[in-house]
């Protein structure tokens, strides 16, 4: 059980990291990129 749960934190920091990256990305880009619709939602 345990591992499990550090293993669900890893993969929901690793998201969140990559979800962030795109985020900065984005801005910095001017902001063109319109937000994936799924994304805000996916977020649990």
């Amino acid at each position: 059980r345990i591992r499990k749960n550090i293993w669900k934190k890893k993969t929901y920091f690793s998201i969140v990291q990559s979800y962030s990256l795109v985020k900065s990305r984005s801005f910095s880009s001017g902001n063109e990129h319109p937000k994936p619709k799924g994304f805000s939602g996916q977020q649990t």
